[in-house]
């Protein structure tokens, strides 16, 4: 038989630790958050996938700024009418031209499309962060799951050493039908919050392997204890490089720089364009010569084309321009309710560490040592079990919370603090 003092033993394990149930203390593989990061900027195929679109942008700015390819030719002149043999021809010319732009449109050209390439830049970092803020919010999530787990196995453990001594005690006629009874409830309850935990855990690991580019049989182990990160800046600071780095921001300001080159490229429209040819011209009956011909071209349809065209990009440029405001304008507001959340998470943890856990354990130490002295009942003590695993739960979701806070504030950012 199992003694009252045992029983306290047993239950008193869960006080400290609620440490790992099965196996090794220390799982092998774990992963830290910077490894995973690290290896999804390898190997995400979204990821490369950006990065390739931004070499597209790159090669496309000499390609704007490159004069169009010239032209050459052959003309045959006074073959006669009774043959097509052109060897018979009175002429054979050759020719070669070449369209110039005004001086200054291939420059703005080139410029436009460094400011594309600089708004594919910004859509790509915005891309690619947004992957990495699902991967960091799986992560937590999934170390949340973890540590429940281990909270729930063990408190099952010990409930079952629970359960078999009452009954053992009941069958003796020591304690009442009620203390196995409850000991038993407590423990399904835990077995079906265990089933729900498993199942959430297969979904996040799942979908960090698919983040990760990874074969989907090949297991995700994180660390017991993660290192939280811990604002090193004030808020105002951290505000301005929110404003300086956001990816959206620079996206929107590229946009607006561009349709500002748009609009100086649409005013330079109104000027005119050369053509420049050259031709040898081989004679039968005559000294070969050559000729050369400069033409420009006429833009005095500019009331309807060409105005409309400036109008149209002077409205684009307004657009993109209001656009970029009032992402600044949301930036702000995001920043507020997001460095709003990380302080209060911090303050929470802060909170749960200094008083709420200590506090708990020691209600639970003196419910324990009031249990042994036969001054409060069995089912008082498992209440007092069950308060502190609670609170142990609510600390770990708090964990995955600030951890989640803290990662949408690096997004917001476009980095790391």
């Amino acid at each position: 038989m199992v003694s009252r003092w045992k029983q306290t033993f047993l239950l008193s394990v869960i006080l400290v630790g609620v440490g790992p149930v099965s196996g090794s203390a220390n799982p092998p593989q774990v992963e830290q958050l910077s490894d995973l990061i690290e290896e999804a900027l390898q190997r995400n195929p979204e990821i490369q996938a950006a990065h390739q679109k931004v070499e597209a942008a790159k090669a496309r700015v000499p390609l704007a700024k490159s004069l169009e390819d010239p032209m050459i030719g052959v003309m045959f002149d006074d073959v006669p009418k009774k043959t097509i043999d052109v060897g018979q021809s009175m002429e054979t010319d050759y020719l070669v031209r070449q369209e110039i732009p005004f001086p200054g449109k291939r420059f703005v050209r080139g410029r436009a499309a460094r400011f594309d390439l600089k708004k594919e830049e910004g859509t790509s970092q915005g891309m690619i962060q947004d992957i990495l803020l699902d991967l960091k919010m799986t992560y937590y999530e999934l170390y949340r799951v973890d540590r429940q787990l281990e909270v729930n196995r063990s408190t099952q453990s010990l409930l079952r050493q629970l359960a078999g001594s009452t009954e053992t005690s009941y069958a003796a006629g020591r304690t009442s039908a009620e203390s196995p009874l409850k000991a038993q409830v407590e423990l399904t309850k835990l077995q079906n919050q265990e089933i729900g935990l498993e199942q959430e855990r297969t979904t996040h690991e799942a979908h960090l392997r698919a983040l990760l580019n990874r074969d989907h049989h090949e297991p995700i182990r994180l660390p017991h204890q993660i290192d939280w990160p811990h604002i090193g800046l004030d808020r105002e600071s951290i505000l301005d490089l929110a404003k300086e780095k956001r990816p959206e921001l620079k996206t929107l300001k590229a946009m607006e720089d561009r349709e500002k080159s748009k609009l100086t490229e649409a005013r330079l429209n109104l000027l005119p364009d050369f053509s420049l040819e050259f031709s040898y011209n081989q004679w039968r009956t005559q000294e070969d010569t050559w000729s050369g011909t400069a033409m420009v071209n006429l833009p005095i349809w500019f009331w309807r084309k060409n105005r409309a065209e400036i109008r149209e990009a002077r409205a684009m440029q307004k657009a993109t321009q209001l656009e970029r405001e009032a992402m600044e304008i949301h930036t702000v507001h995001d920043f507020e309710e997001i460095f709003q959340a990380v302080t209060s998470g911090q303050k929470i943890l802060e909170k749960y560490r200094g008083t709420i856990l200590p506090a708990s354990k020691a209600n639970l130490e003196a419910a324990k040592i009031a249990y042994a002295a036969n001054k409060v009942d069995l089912l008082t003590y498992v209440d007092s079990i069950r308060t502190y695993l609670e609170l142990k739960n609510d600390f770990y979701e708090s964990e995955a919370r600030f951890g989640q806070s803290y990662a949408r504030l690096e997004r917001l950012m476009g980095g790391e603090l």
